[in-house]
């Protein structure tokens, strides 16, 4: 019987989690996939955490620590071939004279404990890591793509998305900008529009002024019927937001406020089809949410995505967003007839 098979009973029979609560894991991994673990951690029965070290401590082997992850000699990486990285889900992590210790899903694999100790010709300490975590490490050193549901699910992560600090927590403490913020935001935001040379300065400048206003905000990019994550803020977001996606020929606030050319603020709707966009910004569920179409030449080619998760403040200053959105439009136009005037 396999780590994942015992898992269950092991994490019942210690009373980490209850009978009810492993039948609704189950269901769950049935319908969604994944490994238990993971199900258990997004239903909020345990934490990352608590699941490997409760493992550590029941298979009498350590539990790899994110700070162990964050820094992995590339030589190392070296050792492992990516396909079977990728194949068994292993990650190098140190290394001495004779021994490579890795980290991985199942520990107690011994056919792979041999495999890896034939391809590297070396003794293997495993360690064991969770499912999410070692999915992101596969993403940050090999460059296998992860699914949007294993970004939320690792608690430092989480702890990041919900915990501001320095000025960010002074900012979320305020109930908003104020009238004279909301104009500096607009004369800097102007001042740089003037002087952008390409379109990512543009959208960065619109970004940071559209910050003065929301928490947290993610640009969608319009194109062949599809909204695709662009850009983002902060910009700890942006490396996952490639593979957020909304199809503007099925039914979601995108596909509504592209069509009216018009914003949308209000409650964030409770349904499937945003799944990855909350998974990815953390997990929780906004209380309002603002979606702002940039339009040029009355065609929408952008929408803004908005909330104030963070703060738990009202989304305000509707007006001033809107002209930022029109301004932004304006810079992206302008650049376009510069291009233009040099190709002719």
């Amino acid at each position: 019987m396999s780590l994942a098979e015992r898992l269950g009973e092991y994490l019942v029979k210690a009373g980490r989690i209850t009978e009810s609560q492993l039948s609704s894991a189950l269901e769950r991994q049935v319908t969604m996939g994944g490994r238990l673990g993971t199900n258990l951690i997004e239903l909020g029965f345990l934490s990352e955490n608590d699941l490997t070290q409760f493992l550590g401590k029941k298979l009498k082997i350590p539990s790899v620590q994110a700070s162990d992850l964050d820094k992995i000699d590339l030589a190392l990486i070296q050792l492992i071939p990516r396909d079977l990285a990728q194949k068994y889900n292993v990650i190098p992590i140190k290394r001495d004279r004779t021994s490579l210790s890795v980290a991985l899903l199942d520990p107690t694999d011994l056919e792979v404990l041999d495999e890896l100790r034939f391809i590297t010709g070396c003794v293997i300490k495993p360690y064991i890591a969770s499912e999410a975590r070692i999915r992101y490490v596969l993403e940050r050193y090999y460059q296998i793509n992860r699914q949007l549901r294993y970004v939320s699910v690792l608690d430092d992560e989480r702890e990041r998305h919900r915990q501001p600090s320095g000025a960010e927590a002074e900012k979320a403490a305020r109930k908003g900008p104020t009238p004279e913020e909301l104009e500096a935001a607009m004369t800097q935001a102007k001042e740089d529009w003037v002087e952008v040379r390409d379109r990512d300065e543009a959208i960065g400048t619109f970004l940071r002024a559209v910050n003065v206003v929301l928490d947290r905000g993610i640009l969608l990019l319009v194109k062949s019927g599809t909204a695709t994550g662009w850009r983002a803020f902060p910009v700890y977001l942006e490396p996952e937001i490639g593979r957020l996606k909304f199809k503007l020929d099925q039914p979601s606030l995108f596909k509504d406020v592209v069509t009216a050319k018009t914003f949308y603020q209000g409650p964030a709707p409770y349904d499937p089809t945003y799944r990855d966009l909350f998974q990815l910004l953390g997990g929780d569920h906004p209380k309002e949410v603002l979606l702002l179409p940039i339009l040029i030449n009355d065609q929408v080619v952008a929408v803004l995505y908005g909330d104030n998760q963070v703060s738990g403040r009202p989304i305000q200053a509707i007006e001033h967003l809107r002209k930022l959105g029109q301004k932004v439009a304006m810079a992206l136009e302008i650049l376009i007839l510069k291009k233009k005037i040099l190709e002719l």
